[in-house]
């Protein structure tokens, strides 16, 4: 027993001798940093927390630059204390900027120029000033803690670093990434921005958000609304669920199968959840509504040439001659749908 508690202090000391100390008073740690371009200048916002002063504030500096990596330079010059990258959340990219640099951004996080393991990134068409300003009013992680939240609980696909880059560099899939706005220092998701290649060329709505969510995301939760009929008004949290895809061999058909479990918020008022029968009634007209609003939406992927939900990448596992040009331009355009929803009502909400 001594023995393997003398081994294990000996590697705490060699794994402690290996680190670089880094007091967290005498560093600038980046929360959060935005990037715009104005009039061809880079503009880089970056927020860190004050900890010398104690105040529990954040600080703001901007830099800019006529080149890219010009930004990152600038900011050491302006910093009073070394700056501390690897623990940053979050990075906002002005939409303007990534339609014409996403190619420069995927080339700088994959050298590990920017290394946080936890980073997510998200697009916004205001300025990210606006952003990184507002959100260094608020507490420190606020915004990429509003963030998680969205993509653990909300209608956000949840995308990061590494997500990034796998689909960036990755064949048979393209970039999506989450897009948020401030109003009146009110922070919102809006929606998800889709890429082909280097080319921004879709937005998301929060609903197709959320359909994007569940084909691709592991943990499956979220929230929904409809309107069946004239006046049935529906309401209801996804609890968990699983999703899976099959695309056959030949690349003209997708399965796609979705079981979730939900909890209802409103139903409709002609419906009684006491009674079995409205009950499967619910069941159906929300099962067959989530069908018919994600077929629309895989198909209007398919109409912009755009490929998220990575059915090429499905397509490639099975084709060791994959050509990604041809497949976009001969095999997507033609592949055909067909999407069955289960759901299972585990809760029917206070006072219904």
């Amino acid at each position: 027993m001594r023995r393997h508690a003398v081994v294990l202090l000996c590697c705490c000391i060699l794994l402690s001798g290996c680190a670089q100390e880094r007091v967290v008073d005498q560093i600038n740690i980046l929360q959060y940093m935005g990037v715009d371009l104005e009039e061809e200048k880079f503009k880089l916002y970056a927020s860190y927390p004050e900890y010398i002063k104690a105040s529990g504030g954040q600080s703001l500096v901007t830099t800019e630059s006529n080149v890219i990596y010009g930004v990152y330079t600038a900011l050491t010059s302006k910093s009073s204390q070394p700056v501390e990258m690897g623990q940053m959340r979050t990075l906002v990219l002005n939409e303007n900027f990534a339609r014409k640099y996403i190619t420069e951004i995927a080339d700088i996080i994959n050298r590990q120029f920017m290394k946080s393991t936890k980073a997510s990134i998200v697009l916004t068409d205001q300025s990210t000033y606006t952003i990184i300003a507002e959100a260094s009013k608020k507490p420190p992680f606020f915004l990429s803690e509003l963030i998680d939240q969205n993509m653990d609980h909300g209608n956000t696909p949840n995308t990061n670093y590494h997500t990034f880059i796998n689909q960036y560099y990755g064949e048979g899939q393209d970039i999506y990434l989450p897009v948020i706005r401030v109003n009146k220092g009110l922070f919102q998701m809006d929606g998800v921005s889709v890429f082909r290649g280097d080319d921004l060329k879709l937005r998301l709505n929060a609903n197709e958000g959320l359909y994007l969510k569940l084909l691709k995301d592991k943990k499956l939760a979220g929230e929904y609304d409809f309107i069946a009929g004239t006046h049935s008004m529906y309401s209801f949290i996804i609890l968990h669920g699983k999703s899976k895809i099959n695309v056959k061999e030949d690349g003209r058909q997708a399965a796609i199968s979705l079981a979730l479990s939900i909890q209802l918020r409103e139903t409709p008022r002609q419906m009684n959840i006491q009674s079995q029968g409205d009950l499967n009634e619910m069941k159906k007209q929300i099962e067959e509504k989530l069908s018919s609003e994600i077929t629309t939406f895989l198909i209007r992927l398919k109409q912009n040439r755009v490929d998220p939900i990575g059915f090429g990448e499905k397509y490639r596992r099975q084709h060791q001659a994959f050509k990604e040009k041809e497949y976009y331009e001969k095999i997507y355009p033609h592949l055909l749908f067909e999407v069955k929803t289960d759901v299972h009502i585990l809760h029917a909400g206070v006072g219904q």
